[in-house]
């Protein structure tokens, strides 16, 4: 079996095709370096890796930080792609995997492909992992693909020979941007930056959060980053109330900071016709970005589902 996987730091999502019908899923990425206290019926996945317990724990503030770029090559990247695919739902079973790298890491200086890096990661993600009273897939071969381009595949490909999109690829830890000419016959520039994702904003809101006394995992801090517009979540799950505020102005204020670096990256390009938002931030972004960038509404592409954008496009691709 084949299965297509966007391991992004924040959540790992995953593509693949039972008789003929594709089936999608997607993992957090919240994991101690601990095993996790079995009790009732609920199952515990305590994994094992280089000597290393790991378990998967999405509230404990002791969760380990995965919004670095050395999460790309990490023991807890392996552990949670194993995670993610026990939560499929399909049986163990040897597999071949197709995952991804940022821009930075996948291409060299010369735009070229990084075959050290490539091979960094296949090497990694080959490495098996055990599970505490259950069974692990078996890694067969690995296949890696560059993030943001694949995205765009469906769009490209229906376009006009002199169109071009600009494919903006907001994740926890990575901002990825490329300029791919229409059925994608060529790319004409890539951006990435490694330090600039939604863990921008992850930080501010877990310092913010902190202060009022409320110790919270990323994952945690990421919830309260979608619900941030909703006042009975927030004061529902704040231990000091009355810091509600200064949470809400924590959440805003990192909000357009990553606003504004991002618009500042798609400065830098030029003669696109259509531009289309991916990610896990798409949703951040997409309003300012549509904006700033003033095209025709029919030119500006974000779909229901960003997140499964690039995983969706490196499924029609492979």
């Amino acid at each position: 079996m084949k299965i297509f996987i966007d391991d992004g730091s924040t959540n790992i999502k995953l593509q693949w095709e039972v008789e003929g019908v594709a089936r999608q899923a997607i993992s957090p990425n919240s994991f101690k370096r601990e095993w996790g206290v079995a009790f009732g019926s609920e199952p515990v996945f305590n994994y094992t890796l280089n000597g290393e317990n790991y378990s998967f724990d999405p509230i404990s503030p002791e969760a380990l930080i995965t919004t670095r770029i050395d999460w790309q090559y990490s023991d807890v990247n392996v552990v949670a792609v194993h995670h993610a695919l026990l939560k499929t739902g399909l049986e163990p079973q040897p597999v071949d995997i197709v995952v991804t790298l940022p821009l930075t890491e996948f291409y060299n200086h010369d735009n070229q492909p990084d075959q050290a890096k490539i091979a960094r990661k296949q090497a990694s993600l080959m490495r098996p992992v055990t599970l505490n009273g259950g069974e692990t897939f078996t890694v067969r071969s690995v296949q890696v693909m560059p993030e943001s381009i694949p995205a765009g595949y469906r769009v490209l490909k229906e376009m006009d020979d002199l169109d071009s999109l600009l494919i903006i690829d907001l994740g926890g830890t990575t901002l990825d941007i490329s300029h791919v000419r229409a059925k994608m016959r060529g790319i004409s520039r890539i951006y990435g930056s490694s330090s600039l994702g939604v863990s921008l904003m992850t930080g501010a809101v877990t310092e913010a959060l902190s202060t009022a006394r409320t110790k919270v995992s990323s994952w945690m801090a990421d919830v309260f980053i979608i619900n941030r517009h909703d006042d009975d979540f927030l004061r529902q799950r704040i231990n000091d109330v009355s810091c509600l505020e200064s949470v809400k102005a924590a959440l805003s204020a990192s909000q357009n900071r990553l606003i504004n670096r991002v618009t500042d990256a798609v400065n830098t390009f030029s003669g696109y016709s259509h531009v289309m938002v991916i990610g896990g931030g798409a949703e951040l972004i997409a309003g300012a970005v549509r904006e700033h960038c003033g095209l025709r509404d029919d030119r500006f592409i974000m779909s229901e589902s960003s997140q499964f954008d690039l995983v969706s496009g490196m499924y029609a691709i492979g």
